[in-house]
C-alpha cells in the first residue's frame, strides 16, 4: 500500500481544511487549533481501519467530528488552567485597604479552621485537589479508592462546607 492509498493519507488531503476550520470555530487560536488537527490526526491513524471504505465526504464528516472532540476537550482543558504569573499586567495592584485585608484573613482563618474540623475522608480529597493540584485519577491512586469515589467525596466536602460556612457566619 503506497502512501497515498492508505486512509489516514486520504483523510488528510481531503480533510485537513475543514478540521483546520472547525478547530478554528471552537479555539479561535491559531496556534492551538493546529495542536488540535495534529492531535486528531494522531486518534485518526491509531483508528485508520475506520476510514478505509468511506466515501471522501464520509471521510471528511468523521475526520470533523474527531477534530471537533478533540478542540473541545483542548478548549476544557485551557479553561481549567490557572493563568500563569508572567501572564498577569504588571500594573494591577493586588494590595487591599486594610479593612479589606482584615477581612480577607478572617475569611482565610475561618475556611481552614472548618477544613481542619472536616471529616478527613472529605478533608483528604480535598487537600490533595486544592493544595497539591492533584487530579481525580491521581487523588484516586494516592488514596486508593475508586474515581468515582473521590468525585463523591470531592462534591461531599465542598456542599461540608457551605453548610458549615452558613452555620459559622451567623
Amino acid at each position: 500500500m503506497t502512501t497515498e492509498e492508505r486512509p489516514a493519507a486520504r483523510v488528510w488531503l481531503w480533510a485537513k481544511d475543514a478540521m483546520l476550520r472547525e478547530a478554528l470555530r471552537i479555539l479561535r487560536n491559531q496556534a492551538d487549533a493546529e495542536d488540535a488537527v495534529g492531535d486528531a490526526m494522531e486518534r485518526i491513524v491509531k483508528n485508520e481501519a475506520k476510514f478505509s471504505s468511506l466515501s471522501c465526504n464520509e471521510t471528511v464528516s468523521l475526520a470533523v467530528i474527531y477534530v471537533r472532540n478533540t478542540a473541545i476537550n483542548l478548549y476544557n482543558a485551557n479553561r481549567r488552567r490557572p493563568l500563569p504569573l508572567e501572564e498577569l499586567p504588571e500594573d494591577v495592584d493586588f494590595s487591599g485597604s486594610p479593612e479589606e485585608e482584615t477581612i480577607a484573613k478572617d475569611a482565610e482563618a475561618r475556611l481552614l479552621a472548618l477544613i481542619e474540623a472536616m471529616p478527613p475522608a472529605y478533608r483528604d480529597p480535598l487537600l490533595l485537589k486544592v493544595k497539591y493540584e492533584m487530579d481525580i485519577g491521581e487523588i484516586a491512586a494516592v488514596l486508593g479508592i475508586r474515581n468515582g469515589t473521590v468525585r463523591t467525596r470531592l462534591s461531599r466536602a465542598r456542599s461540608w462546607l457551605m453548610k458549615h460556612e452558613r452555620r459559622s457566619g451567623e
